[in-house]
């Protein structure tokens, strides 16, 4: 395995530890939520007059950082997509609440449906790299209840642990109790949650009273949550580097300040999503070498804590596909070497506007070159192959040695896919492109797929009773 990259020195480390602690005790967190001031205070937190902002000093963070576990599992239906999420282990995960559907080939995108998102989930149940999809939007659902509908979708054909979005407290609830009613009830789910949630930090450090509403349903449930650390550079963060280090390892240490309080023990992500505000232009940009420095930085912080790193390595800023597969492989890359935990994003363009099968595919490929990349060279005494050489020596080939039939099959070489390396001449002769190979894999793939959902005939019938009431309550 090759060692991994960190860009900060551990003095810088400590330089941004304290930055965040000092801002965390003299500007504090901006909470309007009773409960949560009342559970920040008990641990030594100051609430201010108003009740609408709380200072943490460095013994609260300390001790409530400690309550937070270092390994928890992500749970699959199917046991053999458990994800156990510790520093050192490596995951990918689809980008969710896209709404368009993009075809790389042609460039054309138009909304997403739900056929689209069934396609999506059941074609992540046959990649073995993309670990978990994601909760999408269609454009054909009720819009009232689209996320609960789109939970529902998933349950309903996932293999694999999964994200779920919401657009408030009152949607989580129903979708909680349909990932409850899948598992056999809220006991069996705070033992094997198979979905994972969100709660969201407006950045600078304010968080919405129904965001920490969220929070205390997942407790609720079990279900382990992420904190997305939206920091956009010269926009509602620093313009610095460091300073964007600074707030963002701020705002992370109050969402586990926050979540430990509220909810002991359960998992959280240092989750990084950095953003740069482009002077000229004014768009927010994803994709930069100083923004993958940042990535790099926050997973070097979350090493540092002790806890799985999150981040949005898989998510491209842009729509073109030549520039799109750059950007996945420098991406991924890096995320492999910098540590990343649960790298996030796959199969979304245009900074998650736009989802493509084609792209979760081409991913796949990626993560399969990359993590061969990754692994490094494995020396041993007979790896070294001193008897081989000796014993071919005559031979001039060794095609027919021991140690290559040996391992053969148990040191693997990468064999691409879509991936082709034809002379022109060849290629000339049937010029496909890694576009049209990805789209001709995806119909295989959906060919093949069962097109029954994976949950039985009462648990689907639960789901569409507790689909009904929620769209009732709705609309």
């Amino acid at each position: 395995m090759l060692p991994i990259y960190y860009p900060l020195t551990q003095a810088q480390v400590e330089q941004i530890h304290q930055a965040a602690l000092e801002v965390l005790a003299k500007a504090g967190l901006a909470i309007d939520h009773p409960k949560a001031l009342e559970a920040l205070a008990s641990h030594g937190a100051r609430v201010s007059e108003d009740r609408k902002r709380v200072l943490l000093p460095q013994a609260t963070v300390e001790a409530l950082l400690a309550k937070a576990p270092r390994e928890f599992l992500c749970a699959a239906r199917n046991p053999e997509n458990d994800m156990v999420m510790r520093l050192g282990n490596s995951y990918t995960r689809q980008g969710g609440g896209p709404f368009s559907f993009y075809d790389m080939r042609s460039s054309k995108a138009r909304p997403l449906t739900v056929a689209d998102a069934v396609d999506s989930v059941r074609l992540i149940n046959a990649l073995p790299h993309i670990n978990a999809p994601s909760t999408v939007t269609p454009q054909d659902l009720e819009v009232s209840s689209y996320d609960v509908a789109a939970v529902k979708l998933v349950l309903e054909n996932t293999q694999k642990h999964f994200w779920a979005l919401t657009t408030a407290a009152s949607h989580l609830k129903y979708e909680l109790e349909m990932a409850a009613a899948t598992v056999g009830g809220v006991e069996n789910l705070k033992r094997r949650p198979i979905l994972s949630s969100i709660f969201c930090v407006i950045a600078p450090l304010r968080f919405p009273a129904d965001e920490i509403d969220r929070l205390i349903l997942c407790g609720e449930y079990g279900v382990n949550v992420m904190t997305p650390l939206t920091v956009l550079m010269g926009g509602s963060a620093p313009y610095t580097m460091a300073g964007c280090m600074t707030q963002m390892t701020a705002e992370f240490l109050g969402a586990v300040s926050l979540c430990q309080a509220l909810c002991p023990g359960l998992g959280q992500w240092y989750y990084t999503l950095f953003q740069y505000l482009d002077m000229k232009s004014g768009l927010s940009l994803t994709h930069s070498p100083e923004l993958m420095v940042l990535a790099a930085a926050g997973a070097q912080m979350s090493a540092f804590y002790g806890l799985p790193s999150l981040a949005n390595t898989l998510l491209s800023g842009d729509c073109q596909p030549h520039q799109v597969i750059f950007q996945y492989g420098v991406n991924i890359l890096m995320g492999l070497l910098n540590g990343v935990t649960f790298q996030v994003g796959a199969g979304s363009l245009e900074c998650g506007n736009l989802y493509s099968h084609q792209s979760l595919i081409i991913i796949d490929e990626i993560l399969d070159y990359l993590k061969a990349f990754r692994a490094g060279i494995d020396v041993s005494p007979e790896t070294l192959a001193v008897q081989d050489i000796i014993d071919q020596k005559d031979k001039g080939e060794y095609l027919s040695s021991k140690l290559t039939m040996k391992y053969l099959r148990k040191e693997k070489h990468h064999v691409p896919d879509l991936m082709s390396c034809p002379s022109l001449a060849n290629w000339l002769e049937s010029p496909t492109t890694i576009l049209d190979r990805a789209e001709a894999k995806f119909q295989r793939l959906r060919q093949a797929a069962p097109e029954e959902s994976v949950l039985p005939p009462e648990t689907r019938k639960e789901l569409d009773r507790l689909m009904a009431s929620a769209s009732k309550a709705f609309s």
